[in-house]
């Protein structure tokens, strides 16, 4: 049974750094009982076989100049359920605080981020990792430039991640969102 109810994870979390965030940013992360933001992208992919392997079993969308993108986010279990929509590719994550960290998780890997606000935007560093119960040394980690941030009064995100091992590009995705009415808050 799906648990859908209000949701502040992201203000909770961060406290007076969000309220620091600029309005567009802050509105991107009022998920209340659900959040649509809808707008459009840029996707860029890694060429090594290594990058291509890792962002394929991520479902991280192809690369393309011009996509729509939306993204909903849904509170689910204490923490929120995201789904990435790039043109026709999905990919979902689940965020949550646990610890006193942030965590997201992809399938059976999770991933504690670093999130904090540093010149106005949102940063999502991945500090460290595990499968399952088991924890991931350094070296597997993959390396996580990701920032979102407010142009021209619109929610923008720029996120390129690089493979463990060889940190060669995996995918890099940007642009820029809009809340949607209709669902949710």
């Amino acid at each position: 049974m799906t648990d859908v109810m209000h949701s502040d994870l992201f203000p909770r979390y961060l406290g007076d750094e969000f309220r620091a965030l600029p309005d567009a940013v802050q509105a991107g992360h009022r998920v209340g009982d659900g959040l649509l933001l809808e707008g459009e992208g840029k996707v860029t992919r890694g060429s090594s076989l290594w990058a291509r392997l890792i962002a394929g079993l991520f479902r991280f969308p192809p690369a393309t100049e011009r996509t729509p993108v939306s993204v909903r986010m849904v509170p689910r279990h204490g923490g929120e359920l995201w789904e990435r929509q790039f043109g026709k590719q999905v990919f979902r994550s689940y965020l949550k605080v646990v610890d006193g960290r942030m965590t997201e998780r992809f399938g059976p890997l999770t991933f504690t981020l670093g999130l904090h606000v540093a010149e106005e935007r949102l940063h999502f560093p991945v500090r460290s990792g595990r499968s399952g119960p088991v924890p991931l040394p350094r070296w597997l980690l993959p390396i996580s430039n990701a920032s979102e941030y407010q142009k021209d009064g619109k929610f923008h995100f720029d996120v390129a991640l690089h493979a463990p091992i060889t940190g060669a590009l995996m995918v890099h995705y940007q642009g820029w969102l809009e809340p949607r009415s209709g669902f949710g808050n």
